[in-house]
């Protein structure tokens, strides 16, 4: 007979760390959202990685879910840094997803050391968008230059998301952030890394997964082919059935290549 374990999540809202959700023991992974969500798109990643064997720690990146953002340059990479500190975790595994990837990626080119694997799902790159990203980009900024929230927030899940569960749990996160993003006024970026120094990329020695859902936009396709290329030794995937958040549209096939990764490590 088999026997299903309950793990604990966590709720902590403390600073200095990051607000973060943690359940199980074992190695380190941190999780880190998409720019269309917030913690809670890991709520179902994180059980899966404690019956694992592994201590899974998904957080809020300023601006989203819990975290307000907070005065001076933002470094959200910084900020996962201090967190894992703070948990007094040395060295974890960091899987991203979107932003979430493009936080990791910067996490492991300044702190190499504390990073024991590194899991991408369709990171950002730099370079000119395509008519369709272009085109999200432009009908989210012109509804928030109205004042108009909801027809932002419409306009995120119209661009990113299939009508369904997903949608409707991707609305509620994003017109949190949303409400965060439009109380902190306008903020200034920290330098950034990967542009202040490209070929960090290359100096990358870790194990490395770049996924991208089958059917997404061809922007992100693109930057999983280059920063396979660029970055040594790294693996890539097409995750089918998904889009832009392959941990919430093929979970399955997502808890399987992140558990074969982090074997790896």
């Amino acid at each position: 007979m088999t026997t299903t374990r309950t793990f604990e999540v966590r709720h902590v809202t403390v600073p200095p760390m990051l607000p973060h959700d943690e359940a199980g023991s074992g190695p380190a992974v941190i999780l880190l959202h998409a720019g269309v969500a917030d913690r809670s798109m890991w709520s179902e990643t994180l059980p899966a990685l404690a019956e694992a064997g592994y201590r899974a720690i998904a957080v809020d990146l300023p601006g989203f879910g819990d975290a307000a953002v907070q005065a001076g340059p933002q470094a959200p990479w910084n900020d996962v840094l201090q967190t894992m500190n703070e948990l007094g975790i040395e060295r974890a595994a960091i899987v991203g997803n979107s932003f979430g990837a493009a936080v990791a990626l910067r996490v492991a080119v300044i702190a190499p050391a504390r990073v024991s694997a590194l899991m991408l799902v369709s990171t950002p790159m730099p370079g000119e968008p395509s008519e369709q990203l272009a085109a999200a980009w432009e009908a989210e900024e012109e509804a928030m230059e109205r004042g108009d929230v909801e027809a932002a927030v419409e306009a995120v899940v119209e661009a990113w998301t299939d009508p369904g569960p997903v949608r409707e749990r991707v609305a509620a996160m994003q017109r949190r952030a949303f409400e965060l993003q439009l109380a902190a006024g306008d903020v200034e970026d920290a330098p950034d890394p990967v542009d202040e120094d490209p070929a960090s990329l290359t100096r990358i020695d870790m194990p490395v997964l770049v996924a991208a859902g089958a059917g997404e936009m061809p922007d992100f396709l693109a930057a999983a082919e280059t920063l396979a290329r660029v970055v040594p030794g790294a693996r890539s995937v097409l995750i089918g059935g998904a889009r832009h958040l392959a941990p919430l549209e093929a979970p399955e096939a997502f808890h399987g290549l992140v558990t074969e990764l982090l074997t790896l490590q």
